[in-house]
């Protein structure tokens, strides 16, 4: 009887939860995915990959301010090197840097500069995935040739759905998730339990999320 219970508890928050992710949580959100694109677009075009000069660096600063100025600076965190850290999820190993965080929404830089590829993960959330360097290969379970994504395009991941992905070394993406967010925050903590034990990395990821989502509670009331 309390498994019944405990059952039909869990579906109505379910329910709930789904519901408001389409009613509710669309108005906490401040970013558009087509504006990151489109921004996106025009700092990469400002940049030449092919010249020896190249530097995805600067390429990644000049988009933070240009997001920054577009948004607000309240909004958009500074770009810190030391705010870069590693990110293992899915079997994947990346680095990331967070731009913004809140309960409804995150927008980081993701990338890795050797070269990953695993699983996306199966969230509650929409995941806009902008290649700013490089490329991301990706596919759903029935592909039999694979998506690809090279700089100036979006890999829409849906909530509910999984993909097997890659990019290679040197590649490097801004990525917005809109939706539930705590929700994904397990998918990126697990492997340190599983594999890694990289616990100092699981501190900082802990901490710089929890402190933005924080500061955008009190701050700047988004949710």
């Amino acid at each position: 009887m309390k498994c019944l219970y405990l059952s039909i508890i869990l579906g109505l928050i379910l329910y709930s939860m789904n519901n408001l992710f389409t009613t509710w949580l669309p108005k906490n959100y401040i970013f558009d995915p087509q504006t990151l694109n489109e921004i996106s677009n025009r700092v990469i075009a400002r940049h030449d990959a092919t010249s020896a000069d190249f530097s995805t660096e600067k390429l990644l600063r000049e988009l933070r301010d240009e997001l920054a100025t577009h948004y607000g600076e309240e909004y958009i965190n500074k770009y810190n090197n030391e705010d870069w850290v590693f990110n293992n999820a899915g079997g994947a190993m990346g680095q990331m840097i967070i731009l913004h965080a809140s309960i409804s929404e995150y927008v980081i830089f993701f990338g890795t500069a050797v070269g990953t590829e695993g699983h996306t993960g199966v969230h509650f959330a929409d995941d806009y995935f902008t290649i700013l360097h490089g490329k991301e290969i990706a596919s759903l379970p029935f592909a039999l040739t694979p998506e690809v994504y090279e700089p100036g395009m979006t890999h829409h991941l849906q909530k509910g759905y999984a993909k097997q992905y890659s990019m290679p070394g040197g590649s490097f993406a801004l990525e917005l998730a809109q939706g539930w967010i705590p929700c994904m925050l397990p998918f990126g903590f697990l492997d340190t339990f599983s594999s890694t034990l990289d616990v100092y990395t699981l501190y900082r990821t802990t901490y710089l999320t929890a402190k933005d989502m924080i500061k955008n509670l009190i701050q700047n009331k988004k949710f």
